[in-house]
């Protein structure tokens, strides 16, 4: 396993680490989101003219013969106690964090030094899952490797326990197995300044090592890649029979149109034997037109042939 021993740091390091960051005179204050914060300003009402706190170089509270609090992004969850001037911040957000100045005159008209608080902020760690993936050498041995995944969380540092041994070292490693080191539990703790969260695993090396489903990277990226691939795949193909379903009921429709107006077509060509000679006379021809005009109107009468056929 890649890393080394773990050196753990008691708060008195902590906090001077802290004094050595940020200097003499300024307080450090780690709080979760969610939480509340009383920041104390080191001053006594006896004595005290006027004082103020600032926010990134904005009042946000002030004393001078009464309390007030100026419009803020603290409005609504902000406080001031009008004996000792300590503040205090309900419900924080990650956009709380930054520097606080308390500054102050006394009665007899002396400024007395300012003073820094520095705020933090931080995301609580709500659950730690260990990825893992053993592939089983040509050497019959395995090769294993781990990744600490944290699911929320913020300025992390994470500590790996194997056996005996402790280590400090990234959100991932990687070590070899032999089938003689049998089953191996591998613990890890992920922490930031305001929360703790820890996971454990089994690993083991055998001729028929397999990775346990949805814990390792292959499984990881079926999920992520290969599942909403396929879903995009199989709208589109949806999509494109919807489109080809649409269009062919469209044509049916078109083909109906035309029938319709070729049968209307036909039907204005069909002609009565009652059609008047006005209609459809051709007057070049002087042709009959009609049954009766044949038989009554349309016949030249004929140069009689003797006497008794003139008289019929």
């Amino acid at each position: 396993m890649s890393g080394g021993p773990l050196s753990s740091f008691s708060k008195q390091g902590i906090l001077l680490l802290s004094i050595l960051h940020y200097g003499v005179g300024i307080s450090l204050f780690n709080k979760a989101v969610g939480d509340s914060v009383e920041l104390p300003s080191g001053l006594e009402r006896e004595g005290i003219k006027s004082m103020e706190w600032k926010y990134k170089k904005m009042v946000i509270a002030e004393f001078d013969g009464s309390i007030s609090l100026p419009r803020s992004q603290f409005k609504g969850r902000l406080e001031m106690n009008d004996s000792n001037f300590r503040l205090t911040i309900q419900e924080l957000s990650l956009q709380d964090s930054g520097e606080f100045l308390v500054s102050a005159a006394s009665n007899k008209g002396g400024q007395i030094p300012t003073m820094t608080i520095h705020l933090q902020v931080y995301e609580p760690i709500s659950k730690v899952v260990i990825q893992r993936e053993i592939t089983l050498l040509a050497n019959q041995s395995c090769s294993v490797w781990l990744l600490c995944n944290v699911s929320i969380g913020s300025n992390l540092s994470y500590t790996w326990e194997r056996g005996n041994e402790t280590y400090r070292d990234d959100e991932q490693i990687h070590f070899s197995l032999s089938p003689a080191d049998g089953d191996i539990s591998v613990t890890c703790t992920a922490s930031n300044s305001v929360s703790e969260k820890s996971a454990s695993v089994t690993v083991k090396c055998s001729n028929h090592t397999t990775t346990p489903e949805y814990n390792t990277w292959m499984e990881w990226y079926r999920i992520y890649i290969v599942v909403p691939v396929g879903v995009a795949v199989l709208l589109i193909l949806t999509v494109a029979v919807a489109v080809n379903y649409c269009r062919g009921c469209c044509n049916t429709a078109d083909l109906t149109d035309d029938t319709r107006m070729k049968d209307t077509r036909t039907n204005s060509q069909v002609i009565s034997i009652y059609e008047t000679v006005e209609d459809l006379a051709v007057p070049i021809l002087n042709m009959p037109q009609t049954l009766y005009d044949k038989i009554t109107f349309g016949r030249q009468p004929e140069e009689p042939s003797s006497s008794y056929q003139e008289v019929l």
